[in-house]
């Protein structure tokens, strides 16, 4: 009897996270549908859900486009844009996090306690809430039409922070004893010991940083007037989701943050499923 109790319960179990991945998976399998199917059957029928047949025209017509004034918007100079901005505020962002995490768990700083949470009030304030003056500071200092003014205003996660605090504060203080013991100053006990250890956690809040440049939008079309530094976000609203090119360059967005999670999702899920680290 509790062994035919337990199977039900698996057999229920399964059956909901079937349904919901589902449910996850909808959107974007009624996407690449879509990119199936030419531009008039979009506006006549909208949205199918049985594949059609124009596939291989739409991706071309992506890959050849030559659009703008200068014809400098292209499919593959978007996705180029798009990935050195992604790639940057990643980069940048995890390098960052575990060196502010790093001083505030393991050096003596005044006021330590109210500066991390200063940092993480900082979530409280979207990058939209503060356009107007962040754009005055990059045209200051010449930023305007350059992907570097794109990452750097996104370039301060909180959230990594905290994430990289977190886990440093659940390291035994016999880390840091034994590093004592072997003569490693700070800069050998972060490289040695720090960076190791904090691999996993790194690589999860690389891939979370790396979809927030990615999917950036608001900022690159207030930032970028010059078409040479257009993102792809911003190339599907040139050609509109109404098309069938449209649909296909909205689904030609989603392989490289595909590729990368399927790169580190052994270190994103389990930094997430690490139950050693205190919150």
């Amino acid at each position: 009897m509790v062994h035919g109790t337990s199977a039900r319960r698996t057999a229920f179990d399964h059956l909901i996270l079937i349904a919901g991945t589902g449910f996850m998976i909808l959107p974007m399998f009624l996407l690449f549908v879509a990119s199936t199917h030419s531009s008039l059957e979009l506006n006549v029928g909208g949205l199918h859900v049985v594949p059609g047949f124009d596939a291989p025209q739409n991706y071309t017509e992506v890959i050849s486009l030559k659009a703008g004034f200068t014809d400098q918007i292209s499919a593959i100079a978007m996705l180029k844009n798009s990935l050195i901005v992604a790639t940057g505020l990643a980069s940048l962002t995890t390098v960052f996090s575990l060196f502010a995490a790093y001083a505030l768990v393991y050096f003596r700083l005044p006021l330590a306690g109210f500066l991390f949470w200063l940092t993480i009030a900082t979530l409280l304030l979207p990058l939209e809430s503060r356009f107007v003056t962040t754009f005055q500071v990059a045209a200051t200092l010449g930023l305007v039409n350059t992907q570097l003014g794109m990452i750097l205003p996104a370039l301060a996660l909180a959230l990594g922070t905290l994430f990289f605090r977190q886990l440093l504060r659940s390291f035994p203080n016999e880390y840091l004893e034994a590093a004592k013991l072997d003569g490693a100053g700070p800069v050998l006990f972060f490289r040695d010991f720090i960076v190791p250890l904090a691999g996993r956690r790194g690589g999860a809040i690389f891939v979370v940083s790396f979809m927030i440049g990615w999917h950036q939008y608001l900022w690159p079309l207030m930032l970028s007037t010059d078409e040479s530094t257009y993102t792809v976000v911003r190339g599907i609203r040139l050609i509109g989701l109404e098309s069938g090119p449209g649909m296909a360059l909205a689904v030609l967005t989603l392989v490289p943050p595909l590729i990368l999670i399927i790169i580190f999702q052994r270190y994103f899920f389990q930094s997430l499923a690490d139950s050693k680290d205190s919150f």
